[in-house]
């Protein structure tokens, strides 16, 4: 391949300093050089700030925004000066032979197909607790749960798994708008409608390991952002306005039934947080203050 790859590691982070450790020394072993590492830290503290400058003096340190994952994805991506860019959570580890097996499944399927190589974003999977995690298709609802069938167009990636060309992020950027949940998915879908394609190289495997610390932080955002984002998909991206409203509709009632036979009366509480925070969601992106 004529291009040379560099790539650019970024790891979005917040108040987990022991999981970060373990993350960035996975990425020592990697059997592919790494051209940088890139942490933007939405933490409230200052202990991850100290871990970086103590032991990680190669490692590009950038503040966070703390405005959710979607604004501390694309602080990070200012910093990126390789051709190629991975997004590594903070509680999963980098597989060892992870970036050598993309890259020449990427020189391999460029070659033989004839796209380019700017072009093409290249999905991993990652182990879940002893589960293998594949792109999921989303149904109508929005949820990742569909298998993709053989050389069915994939629309999905998993994230910590997934390798970007660099020039993706010029056309399309995250939604900061989300704090938490179907950043990614979101992503894709603009990316795909800007002409980039996405390719499953299921031989390339990180590893993530569930970290407890946040949970109840990003806890109230996860459900309004597979609402807001499966609307927006429908309105903006697919212009299907009827299919969208229609959506918005179900979306809310499964939503309100499913929380009141887990909860009761407090699935409905939370039903109401959920609803507020998708109706403040497509407020500012369909009716921004002073337009």
């Amino acid at each position: 391949m004529s291009k040379k790859i560099t790539v650019s590691v970024c790891i979005c982070t917040r108040n987990r300093p022991e999981n970060l450790k373990k993350a960035l020394d996975s990425l020592e072993q990697s059997t592919y050089p790494i051209h940088e590492t890139i942490v933007s830290d939405d933490s409230t503290n200052s202990d991850t700030e100290a871990l970086i400058h103590a032991e990680y003096p190669s490692v590009k340190y950038l503040p966070g925004p703390r405005q959710g994952l979607g604004a501390n994805r694309n602080n990070a991506l200012k910093a990126v000066t390789g051709s190629h860019v991975l997004f590594l959570d903070d509680d999963a580890v980098l597989g060892e032979t992870f970036l050598e097996t993309v890259f020449a499944y990427l020189e391999n399927y460029v070659k033989e197909s004839g796209d380019e190589i700017d072009k093409i974003i290249v999905t991993g999977t990652q182990t879940d607790d002893g589960h293998v995690i594949f792109p999921g298709k989303q149904d109508f609802l929005g949820f990742q749960k569909i298998p993709y069938q053989e050389n069915e167009e994939m629309e999905t990636v998993v994230i910590i798994s997934t390798v970007f060309p660099a020039g993706v992020f010029q056309k399309v950027l995250f939604d900061e708008k989300l704090v938490y949940g179907c950043d990614e998915v979101d992503f894709t879908t603009r990316a795909l409608k800007q002409g980039f394609k996405i390719k499953l190289c299921s031989e390339a495997v990180n590893h993530h390991f569930g970290s407890d610390i946040n949970r109840d932080f990003y806890k109230p955002y996860h459900e309004a952002s597979r609402i807001y984002v499966t609307f927006k998909r429908y309105l903006s991206t697919e212009q299907k306005v009827l299919k969208a409203w229609v959506y918005l509709v179900i979306a809310s009632l499964h939503t309100t039934a499913h929380s009141l036979k887990a909860a009761g009366m407090q699935g409905i509480l939370k039903t109401i947080q959920t609803l507020r925070l998708v109706s403040s969601y497509l407020s500012l992106e369909y009716f921004p203050e002073g337009k």
